[in-house]
């Protein structure tokens, strides 16, 4: 309990401080309102509930066991405010107002109901870990904690059969995400269902003399926490990340693509280094680096073509048929071969006149297709720093001059 309950404090933590933002943007806004208290509940819970807090709350309030209490009504809390985030997400304010209104007194009674039976109750043992049953026997922690399991029961059915009910509405079928999240988040209240059953059994059982299911009971509300609070999160993000999805995978890929270019760009800017540019403030810019980075790479083989050998584009082809290349991959490594052996010959010196036109590509990849330019110059990086590349520049060092015209 030690260390599941303060990690799921601190994943809710993140997660309420990440939706404050959005409070404080909608001030007026029912739906945030009750998000930010579903979630800001759960943290409270989480972070009362374990054993090392449970501690310095008894003893900085002066009242025994006083955080069972706390962690008690918080949960009871949750189960209340999941409702009412339920309703919400499915009706408008004005819609939602009316059941919202049953919901409310109803958990209120149920809070007041448990302060008022912890109150009456003589618990002066401090009990961190099994409170719960080892006060299972007098009739006032057992009436509390009765009245807060069944009410936990009770609601957090009702939610799973909304939630999973909701998500089969056509009205959401061009929502995905949004189906996701709500089937998430009736597994949620599915999770306190079980959690408050198993804790109602083995505390009946401790009812009847038996502690037998103590150890069940004991580990229930770790497991509870952190699925609950897993499921919560993901019902929580999944629709606002979601559709957002494919295009942090699409700049994902973007930023694989710019580290696969980088060490063929690395190399090659010793053609020109003053064409390296990056726009001050778009640095962390990934289309903006590999628009510039495709730029560059074709002004410097543009440069650089001239120095192209064609018994360097013979045995490059030998040594990539030898190595079972073909098609693509047989022109990207005679390509790869050209320009690092063209590189070579100009750091030793070697120049000659300018490209022409048709020197520069000879097919489609002329800059007009970004995406096609971005797939060609990925297989040629790769074949640069391939072993065949590497064994036609071992096998065809050119002497400093330059090829004949």
């Amino acid at each position: 309990m030690n260390i599941a309950f303060p990690v799921c404090g601190v994943m809710l933590t993140i997660v309420f401080l990440y939706k404050l933002r959005y409070l404080r943007q909608r001030w007026s806004s029912a739906r945030v309102w009750a998000l930010c208290a579903t979630v800001f509940c759960f943290a409270v819970t989480m972070w009362s509930a374990f054993p090392a807090s449970v501690k310095v709350i008894n003893r900085a309030t002066g009242i025994p066991n006083v955080a069972e209490l706390v962690a008690a009504v918080g949960l009871a809390a949750l189960g209340g405010l999941f409702l009412v985030l339920a309703l919400l997400w499915r009706y408008s304010t004005a819609r939602a107002w009316p059941r919202i209104r049953w919901v409310i007194p109803a958990y209120s009674l149920v809070i007041a109901s448990m302060v008022v039976l912890f109150a009456l109750s003589d618990v002066p043992e401090e009990r961190p870990v099994d409170f719960t049953f080892h006060y299972a026997g007098q009739p006032t922690i057992a009436a509390m904690y009765t009245i807060y399991y069944a009410a936990t029961v009770t609601g957090s059915t009702i939610l799973t059969r909304w939630c999973l009910t909701w998500a089969r509405q056509p009205d959401y079928a061009d929502l995905p995400y949004l189906r996701r999240g709500l089937r998430l988040y009736g597994g949620a209240s599915l999770v306190l269902v079980v959690y408050a059953l198993l804790r109602l059994l083995t505390m009946a059982a401790n009812w009847l003399g038996s502690s037998a299911l103590d150890p069940m009971g004991n580990l229930v509300p770790v497991i509870a926490s952190l699925t609950g609070c897993f499921l919560l999160t993901a019902a929580l993000v999944i629709p606002v990340w979601g559709p957002r999805w494919s295009a942090a995978r699409r700049a994902l890929g973007l930023w694989s693509a710019y580290w696969t270019l980088r060490p063929l760009h690395r190399d090659l800017r010793d053609v020109n280094p003053n064409a390296v540019f990056v726009a001050p403030g778009r640095r962390l810019d990934v289309q903006h680096r590999i628009r510039r980075t495709l730029i560059e790479l074709s002004d410097w083989r543009w440069t650089l073509s001239p120095l192209f050998d064609p018994a360097v584009q013979e045995d490059a082809c030998r040594l990539g048929e030898r190595h079972g290349l073909a098609g693509e991959r047989l022109t990207t490594t005679v390509e790869a071969a050209q320009i690092k052996a063209a590189l070579h010959a100009w750091r030793d010196g070697v120049r000659a006149g300018d490209a022409t036109a048709a020197d520069r590509y000879g097919d489609e990849r002329d800059g007009t297709d970004l995406h096609c330019e971005l797939a060609w110059w990925r297989e040629v990086a790769a074949a640069y720093r391939s072993a065949a590349v590497a064994g036609v520049l071992a096998r065809t060092r050119r002497p400093a001059t330059a090829p004949p015209s």
